[in-house]
């Protein structure tokens, strides 16, 4: 059986992060684009995208990991294989190629393609004949390539766009462009299903696969995300915190004025009601602004603002700022 660990060069432990890693890094060192008409390469990006289109997926991965490691039968498949299961959990790679080799978004190009092929070689296949057990049961489901295969693409989405919700236009596997709808609170691994907007079918009254977009969340500079929350630390001046002011901040829809209470202290939060991520049901979370008081440094040509903050301490002495 192929071992797709070593065709991406991670280990059989590896998380989904590092398996995501080492497709991409392989991914552009190897796409048609970069290498060109070079044979060798050409198949060894084929060979890297049939490996994650099964390490990448949970359900995939678990199927794989089961059989690689299952006894081998007399006919030469894993111990408790069954071809209609499998079909059921690879989808429409069992069906064979559509027209379109793949996918790309974001660097990625994917087609689930012949999931069996690329697992267990052309000499597992039944060569025919009605006369074997499992063997026979994969041959029934090959006489039956009704549905064009499943592709798998990347997208990447601000972080404002993944808080509000968005619409992308992308490539299908039928060569043809289609908008689809980012879901607001969608986070970086999340995947998003296209029915039908896969590879073509391979027969006339056949259906087209499905399109898999798996998403990637751009950083915010300022901001973070903590569950339909959104976080962002705020520098304020002493004479800010001390006297009050209205300063800008940034949200996911630009910036706003936030008004700093006289007397605010390091580790505030200001709350901007309804600026943060949307709900499933339309509702907004809130957005904390945390206070970060910002002392200025003193050098030795400040002597005259020295003088005025010891002159605030004396006047203020009175007033303590510790409880201990």
């Amino acid at each position: 059986m192929k071992d797709l660990y070593k065709t991406l060069g991670v280990a059989e432990d590896a998380d989904p992060t590092t398996i995501k890693k080492a497709y991409r890094k392989l991914a552009k060192e190897l796409h048609p684009d970069v290498t060109g008409s070079d044979k060798k390469k050409t198949e060894r990006f084929k060979e890297i995208n049939e490996a994650y289109a099964v390490l990448g997926d949970k359900e995939k991965r678990a199927e794989y990991d089961r059989l690689k490691h299952a006894p081998v039968r007399p006919d030469g498949m894993p111990e408790g294989f069954d071809a209609e299961a499998f079909a059921r959990t690879f989808g429409g790679g069992v069906g064979g190629r559509g027209g379109r080799s793949g996918v790309q978004f974001s660097g990625d190009f994917v087609d689930l393609g012949d999931i069996f092929s690329s697992l267990f070689g052309e000499q597992a296949r039944p060569r025919g004949g009605r006369g074997g057990g499992g063997g026979d049961g994969f041959a029934q489901a090959r006489q039956r390539p009704s549905r064009g295969s499943d592709m798998l693409g990347s997208l990447e989405v601000t972080f404002a766009e993944a808080a509000l919700g968005t619409r992308r236009t992308v490539g299908t596997g039928a060569g043809a462009e289609v908008e689809v709808q980012i879901p607001a609170g969608v986070e970086t691994g999340g995947r998003l299903r296209v029915p039908g907007q896969g590879g073509p079918a391979p027969q006339k009254n056949g259906v087209p696969g499905d399109l898999f977009l798996d998403i990637t969340v751009t950083p915010d500079r300022f901001l973070r995300r903590n569950g339909h929350d959104v976080e962002l630390d705020l520098p304020v001046s002493v004479s800010e915190a001390t006297l009050g002011a209205k300063v800008e901040v940034p949200t996911v829809e630009g910036r706003v004025t936030l008004s700093v209470p006289p007397g605010t202290s390091s580790g505030a939060r200001l709350r901007l009601r309804g600026r943060g991520v949307k709900r499933p049901d339309g509702a907004r979370g809130d957005q904390f602004c945390r206070v970060e008081i910002v002392v200025p440094r003193l050098g030795p040509n400040d002597g005259e603002i020295r003088k005025l903050f010891e002159e605030i301490g004396r006047r203020t002495a009175e007033v303590s700022v510790r409880s201990f």
